[in-house]
């Protein structure tokens, strides 16, 4: 009796060939788990007299194990199918001989076929060449031209050379796996986030990832805490997650101290944000090293002054001449006066690569000598402080005025000023209704009379909870940590209320600014008057010498925008005690701030009043950051990545070897969905997640803040990228979202599960599901439905031919079977017309579809096939697609070099024609090229499209340029460029979506295969977006005229 593989039955009444044929029936319905239980079950139970059979259910369980993925299994059960047929067929073959026959002509053809599937299951498991290629060789040797297995070995052969003889790896290569943008590279990001800052280290509401508690963790897991922050922005929940860490390490016992060890990697794209991080972590640094209290730093005057930079540079849009003096002293110190190595020495607890390095010392140069380094000229407090809008109250008024400036009737006007009027006031109206029939509660009625007076009468008081409630569901930010004064002074000035605490300097500063005649703080209305009084006398003095804080502007950004910032409405006086001072945080404070609720007398309120300002809660909240830098030193480490997330996470590999974690605990992503969508979260920020341990629940955390309210579902969001429902997501990625009913409101936790998950195996996709989704997915890539090119409320399609390629290898990664998903990518490289049962999306936004019922449809995609070939051959050369094909025919085969194209006649700074020439919004990641024989001069640019929807149309563009961005625009047909190319293919041209762009030099780059180089080297290159689908205008310019540069 043959020895059983897998025994998953002893049940001696059925015989192997019942449960071959059970088997059968289970492979043909593609159950090939049951089916290979059965095979297994077979193999066990067949007698040594049924060598036959055994060969049978040898062969029939290595076609299971193929299906399956697992090539290893496949190819050993297929050799020992061989095998037994050469033994049984050894007699036979002898006596073929004898009668001077030919022996191949007794071998059975399941030999052949046995042959075939194990070097089919060696290439696809990643075998080397030579040891593929030995059954092949016996194949061609015993079969004619004319058998089954003879011509597809040789052909295999042939496609095996491909891999032989293909180019080495090029170590420039980096993929671009997001489209490019045109705005590239200026991008200016909101200098301020505006959610309430989370540890990462405490369990995330809805998450079944628990909190992470250093005294429990086992010393493998606390000496290797890693955590990423993508679009860290503000850094406020890296400090938050810094001061968790450090309120825990003081507890725990020295042997866990001894061991503790944590690593916080803090990214972004935008070089300003980071500059401006690892400055306000240094000044906490050396702002906790000077004082041994958070008391002391308010009270003692150099670490006042330290706290009186991170004040400003933090908050303000200006700043008094004396902070923006140690400011700078600061910035050449430890930065621009300093060489990369000396930073190192000075700051080992600051990881910082050289590239980033340089990044930041360039923004560092300008802040320290802007007058040198801003072009426009730097403005004055005067001249920027106009588009800083921290009340809020006037941003209607300015946006209609700028309606008003732009050609818009009066009527136009007053009828959408109404509109927002109403909308408030119906917001009001709810608010009063639910107070009319709400008891109000002892601590309002104390909390509305110290605001009112003894004598205010309970209508007084409603009204004044609602104020208070509108203050915060319509303007945002609790009362609990909020000066009166503080938000006087805002109101009135758009500055930050100068404090003079135990510094000369900040009271020779406000030495003429004096409240009343006893300098009293506006703690009662009585006092209101006299404090408004008081400012508006000092404002002058505000604009004559305060500094306009450079660390807000990025100059890159100053330079493309001629010097117009766009509209900031953060308010420093509510948002920070509601962004940074969460109870959360709080509670990992030794000195937290007064607490208002707390005080129970007139007394005590007004002594907390006059100590709970925002400058000393921002001293006493960075004070505490410092310490815990100080406290961790040599167990923490802060690295600082400049770049796209998405990128980070694609060169994880890189950092082997470095000391730097490849794997991190826990990832949060601000914002990074409304840029990219999850779809490249999946693929590359996931894979960086640390296996799954007893204590700690890897998980990513990503919020959706600007496009939200495009969609009404979290599968519609999530299906605006992944082309994949959110319970279909889990089955395919290996995540789960951790809120049953996830929303798209907030943020949402996806955590790592175990492949024999129930909620995710019951959902596990059909080999039919994924090849329509695998379709679906590539169609939403190659040809996204047309958006709004002049509204920043709108679905992104940011991802490109690498991103689809990279899913692919990401599959296969993740345990699909090599060979299905190779197939796929063969029937989109070979056929120019796709048959599929996916569905085009031709709306924007694209909502989620079960396309299990739906027909099958034809698509002509030859103009995307030329791009396909070329990427595809370029992850091969690289050995990033991760795994090979067998049909290397449509692929080319030189190497693949860099590229640089310079195109002329574009503009380099942001003007009213960009609108209707480029769009209005463009940063959005939307750009490509498209080579075309013969340029068509005019039938696709911009005016063209906007025949078919808002594109071009100029009331959308001159709303697009006020406050808010725009409005969404609907979308009416697709526009001609795309209507033409599903139709006519490669006739109007070949479209490329993978490509860099620098608009400051104005250079498209792009890898390709040299003899796709050579091919259309004589096509003219014209780029496009592909939301508007339109061509860009500039010089004219033919692919042969770039440069090899790589």
């Amino acid at each position: 009796m043959a020895s059983p593989t897998s025994v998953l039955s002893t049940d001696m009444k059925r015989s192997g060939l019942d449960l071959k044929n059970e088997g059968n029936a289970h492979f043909m319905k593609r159950r090939f788990t049951d089916a290979l239980s059965c095979y297994s079950e077979g193999i066990a139970v067949v007698t040594q007299a049924d060598e036959d059979l055994e060969a049978i259910l040898y062969s029939n369980r290595s076609g299971c194990y193929y299906e399956m993925g697992n090539y290893e299994n496949a190819a050993a059960d297929a050799r020992k199918c061989s095998q037994l047929l050469m033994e049984s067929m050894a007699m036979k073959i002898k006596a073929a001989y004898d009668r001077g026959e030919s022996g191949k002509d007794v071998m059975p053809p399941l030999l052949w076929k046995n042959m075939y599937r194990l070097a089919r299951s060696l290439h696809f498991g990643n075998a080397e060449d030579a040891e593929v290629h030995y059954p092949l060789h016996l194949i061609e040797k015993q079969l004619e031209e004319s058998g089954e297995y003879g011509p597809m070995a040789t052909k295999m052969r042939e496609q095996l050379n491909y891999y032989l003889h293909m180019p080495s790896n090029n170590e420039k290569f980096e993929p671009s796996l997001l489209r490019a943008s045109f705005q590239n590279p200026y991008v200016e990001y909101y200098n301020f986030g505006h959610d309430e800052s989370e540890s990462l280290l405490r369990r995330n509401e809805g998450s079944n990832a628990e909190s992470i508690l250093l005294d429990e963790l086992d010393d493998e897991e606390l000496s290797s805490l890693s955590f990423l922050f993508g679009g860290v922005g503000d850094g406020r929940h890296a400090f938050a997650t810094l001061l968790d860490a450090n309120h825990q390490y003081q507890s725990i016992s020295e042997t866990k101290q001894d061991k503790f060890r944590l690593h916080m990697t803090l990214n972004d794209i935008s070089a300003q944000l980071l500059a401006k991080d690892v400055l306000v972590l240094v000044l906490s640094y050396e702002l906790g090293g000077a004082a041994d209290s958070a008391k002391t730093a308010l009270a003692t005057a150099d670490p006042f002054n330290i706290g009186m930079v991170i004040y400003y540079v933090t908050l303000g849009y200006a700043m008094p001449r004396f902070v923006h003096q140690k400011m700078v002293e600061h910035i050449k110190r430890g930065f621009t006066d300093s060489t990369f190595e000396d930073f190192q020495q000075t700051f080992p607890w600051l990881v910082i690569s050289e590239d980033t390095w340089t990044g930041i010392i360039a923004i560092m140069n300008a802040w320290v000598d802007p007058e040198a380094h801003y072009s426009p000229d730097f403005p004055s407090a005067m001249e920027v402080l106009p588009s800083y809008r921290p009340n809020g109250d006037d941003r209607v008024d300015n946006a209609m005025a700028g309606l008003s400036s732009m050609g818009a009737g009066n009527e136009l006007i007053g009828d959408m000023k109404a509109k927002l009027d109403s909308a408030r006031e119906q917001k009001r109206a709810q608010v009063a209704e639910a107070f009319k029939s709400m008891d109000l509660t002892p601590d309002m009625i104390e909390k509305a009379k110290y605001a009112l007076g003894e004598d205010a009468t309970e209508k007084e008081m409603r009204n004044f909870l609602v104020e208070i409630v509108l203050d915060q569901m319509l303007d945002g930010g609790p009362p609990r940590y909020v000066s009166p004064m503080d938000k006087l002074f805002l109101e009135q000035t758009k500055c930050l209320n100068p404090e003079a605490g135990p510094s000369d300097e900040m009271k020779e500063e406000t030495s003429s600014f004096v409240i009343g005649k006893n300098g009293s703080s506006p703690a009662r209305g009585s006092s209101k008057e006299e404090a408004i009084e008081a400012i508006n006398k000092y404002k002058p003095h505000v604009g004559k010498n305060w500094v306009t804080n450079p660390v807000q502007i990025d100059p890159s950004y100053w330079y493309f925008s001629d010097g117009n910032r766009a509209t900031d409405e953060f308010n420093p006086v509510k948002e920070f005690p509601q962004g940074f001072l969460t109870q959360d945080v709080i509670s990992f404070m030794s000195e937290p701030p007064p607490d208002i609720l707390s005080a129970k007398t007139d007394e005590e309120r007004e002594k907390v009043f006059k100590s709970n300002t925002l400058a000393s809660n921002v001293i006493r909240y960075y004070w505490h950051v410092g310490r815990a830098v100080t406290n961790l030193l040599g167990k923490t480490v802060i690295e600082i990545a400049l770049g796209s997330i998405v990128a980070f996470g694609d060169a994880s590999s890189d950092r082997e070897g470095k000391a730097l974690p490849t794997k991190y605990h826990r990832i949060t992503l601000s914002n990074i969905p409304d840029y990219t969508g999850m779809h490249s979260v999946f693929i590359t920020v996931a894979p960086l997640l640390s296996l799954k341990s007893k204590s700690v629940t890897p998980c990513i955390q990503s919020n959706c803040l600007l496009n939200t309210g495009l969609w009404k579902s979290y599968d519609d969001y999530l299906f605006s990228t992944t082309a994949l429902g959110y319970k279909e997501a889990e089955a395919v990625f290996r995540l789960r979202v951790a809120d049953q009913e996830p929303s798209i409101w907030g943020t949402n936790v996806w955590e790592q599960v175990d492949d024999d998950d129930e909620r995710v195996g019951s959902l596990s996709l059909s080999h039919e599901e994924l090849r329509t989704w695998l379709h679906r997915l590539f169609l939403m890539t190659v040809v996204p439905a047309d958006r709004d090119v002049n509204s920043m409320l709108r679905e992104e399609k940011a991802s490109n031919i690498n991103t689809f390629l990279l899913t692919l290898s990401h599959c296969v990664n993740l345990g699909m079977p090599a060979h299905f998903i190779a197939s796929v990518l063969e029937d989109l490289l070979k056929k120019k017309t796709l048959v599929t049962k996916a569905t085009l999306s031709n709306e924007s936004p694209a909502l989620y579809l079960d396309s299990k019922d739906v027909s099958k449809k034809r698509f002509a995609l030859s103009a995307f096939h030329t791009e396909l070939a070329n990427q595809t051959a370029i992850f091969l050369q690289n050995s990033i697609l991760g795994f090979r094909l067998l049909d290397t025919s449509v692929l080319p085969t030189q190497k693949a070099s860099l590229y640089e194209l310079k195109l002329g006649g574009i503009s380099p700074k942001f003007e009213q024609s960009w609108t209707y020439e480029y769009g209005s919004v463009s940063s959005a990641m939307s750009l490509g090229f498209m080579l075309q024989k013969t340029k068509v001069r005019g039938e696709y640019d911009i005016a063209t499209a906007a025949r078919n929807n808002n594109n071009g149309n100029q009331m959308f563009m001159m709303m697009a340029m006020m406050q808010g961005g725009g409005m969404p625009g609907s979308q009416k047909k697709p526009s001609k460029l795309r209507r033409d190319l599903l139709s006519s293919g490669d006739e109007i041209g070949h479209v490329f979506s993978c490509m860099n762009w620098d608009l400051a030099n104005q250079t498209a780059s792009f890898w390709m295969c040299e003899d796709v180089f050579e091919k259309f080297s004589d096509y003219h290159f014209r780029l496009i977006r592909t939301d508007g689908w339109f061509c860009l205008p500039h010089g004219d310019a033919k692919l042969g005229d770039a440069k090899h540069i790589g």
